[in-house]
């Protein structure tokens, strides 16, 4: 899902509490309704969503050539609301009758693995199946060394920069990722965009919303810092490279850098600030690039991830699961590799927008319709997400810690809470969410 839609996220009392009730209605393709993998039919159905027109045509292209080449297996798309996705997939499982295939965040993999609702994937895959796939991504599916989806794409975090406001102060965007930003580098050049005038604030992030509060860790980590310790099992986050990434992130609100209004638990829309000329720059991800083609007057590029001891960028995208109701796991599993070889992961990858999860085609770029310069420096900056992050990610209680990150940083964000006391509150609220 990326930053394209955050569904509610749903704790385990939330999960066992779903009843079998009537579905929220689901867009299939050519029909209504859903049909679920309980029902013994040999077709497939694909839970998912379309959030742009460029997604369902990556969607609808999938079923379309697997169709094709294996008629006595139909694959049938079941569109559903974003924001509603998750509800109906933890309906549908309570009910025993979940769809063969769910489209799932990697932030979700490790809550529904650790519950028994997805298949291991292992008997389904050769020897060294992983290998071809992003190291990050690849561990992003993967819950107690098993696998038990399929990266099928991901986004991430660059820079975007109104050129018109930086002809006019006088800076020049690092052109390969060798030259990106340090911290104070940014800060520097933030600063000076402030002083001269030539936007109301320098910048925006997008961590709006409180699931989206994870986006903060790639900060945490170019600067050194981790959130869990090696075992996954405990807080890490309460050191001096905790505190010091917060003290940084808050510094922005302090010297009015962003809009007061971008904080965690605001709901502005930062690629909107950015194109209206409110900002000069906005830390956001790719799936932002045809809003930003559609709707700013200025001119505009991208530059890649700000970086300090290290490079790191936001863990976006999504994988494809099998679920446990599905009564054609095998031919499930089939379909998963069919989306995941490197013919289809790059037409879905081009149709929708995608940044590729192959490390054959990260390494090649992919010949995009729109903005294909700005993309494939996204593809690039992709190969910084740290693998330790995407495992923390995707510990089952990552949902409720990242509601204590929410709620943390915004009170030092807006209340003053102290650097020292917000890595302190972090650590003591993950070590409740790892042991509840």
């Amino acid at each position: 899902m990326g930053g394209r839609s955050v569904g509610r996220r749903w704790t385990r009392r939330d999960f066992l509490k779903v009843g079998g009730g009537a579905l929220v209605g689901a867009y299939a393709l050519g029909t209504a309704g859903c049909g679920g993998g309980g029902s013994g039919s040999s077709e497939l159905t694909v839970l998912t969503w379309g959030s742009t027109s460029g997604e369902e045509k990556g969607f609808r292209g999938l079923a379309e050539r697997y169709n094709a080449q294996n008629p006595e297996v139909p694959v049938k798309m079941e569109f559903v609301p974003p924001d509603q996705a998750y509800e109906q997939l933890d309906t549908r499982l309570a009910a025993g009758e979940a769809p063969d295939i769910a489209r799932l965040q990697y932030q979700q993999m490790g809550r529904y693995a650790s519950q028994g609702a997805l298949v291991d994937l292992s008997e389904y895959l050769e020897e060294g199946y992983g290998d071809a796939f992003t190291p990050a991504l690849w561990q992003a599916v993967n819950y107690e060394d098993k696998p038990y989806g399929m990266p099928q794409h991901t986004d991430t975090f660059a820079v975007f920069y109104n050129t018109d406001i930086f002809e006019k102060v006088g800076i020049k965007a690092p052109q390969s990722m060798e030259e990106a930003w340090t911290w104070d580098e940014f800060l520097d050049i933030s600063t000076g965009i402030k002083e001269e005038g030539a936007a109301d604030y320098a910048f925006a992030y997008n961590w709006q919303g409180d699931t989206a509060a994870y986006r903060w860790m790639p900060l945490l980590f170019q600067h050194g810092g981790q959130l869990l310790d090696e075992s996954l099992g405990a807080p890490a986050v309460d050191d001096p490279a905790g505190i010091e990434t917060v003290a940084f992130t808050k510094r922005w609100f302090d010297e009015d850098l962003v809009p007061p209004s971008t904080s965690i638990k605001s709901g502005e829309q930062v690629e909107t600030l950015f194109s209206n000329g409110t900002t000069a720059m906005m830390l956001n991800g790719d799936w932002l690039i045809p809003f930003v083609v559609d709707n700013m007057k200025a001119g505009w590029d991208v530059t890649y991830m700000i970086r300090d001891q290290g490079m790191a960028s936001d863990l976006g995208g999504n994988a494809l699961a099998v679920t446990r109701d599905s009564p054609n796991a095998e031919a499930a599993a089939d379909f998963l590799k069919f989306a995941g070889n490197e013919e289809n992961m790059s037409r879905f990858c081009i149709d929708g927008g995608f940044i590729p999860v192959r490390t054959s085609l990260a390494e090649q770029g992919l010949d995009y319709e729109q903005s294909p310069k700005q993309m494939n420096r996204f593809v690039e900056q992709a190969t910084t997400v740290p693998e330790k992050m995407a495992r923390e990610q995707t510990v089952p209680a990552f949902g409720n810690i990242v509601q204590v990150l929410a709620d943390q940083l915004e009170s030092a964000f807006k209340t003053g809470q102290s650097p020292e006391q917000t890595a302190r509150n972090i650590s003591g609220g993950i070590q409740e969410a790892l042991d509840s």
